[in-house]
């Protein structure tokens, strides 16, 4: 799959409208966690992405603390200074 290059706010977006079931489109989510990104840092929160998706987006229930760990994720993201 060829490199993606979202920026902070596109991946904080992206996996908030993922929380909130409100994608672009249907593969959305599956595109982004399964292509790397350029930039070393934010492929490291894709990869953080990668890791929860079996837990919030294979079945029912979803996994509480993993759904927590994306929110806290989109704050982290949100927060960072810009560069």
């Amino acid at each position: 799959m060829s490199r993606r290059d979202l920026s902070r706010e596109q991946i904080a977006d992206l996996i908030e409208r993922f929380l909130n079931n409100q994608l672009a489109h249907p593969q959305e989510w599956n595109d982004f966690i399964d292509c790397s990104q350029k930039s070393v840092q934010m492929d490291r929160y894709r990869k953080v992405c990668y890791e929860f998706d079996p837990l919030v987006n294979s079945h029912e229930p979803q996994d509480l603390v993993a759904l927590e760990r994306l929110q806290n994720l989109v704050i982290e993201l949100q927060n960072q200074p810009s560069e």
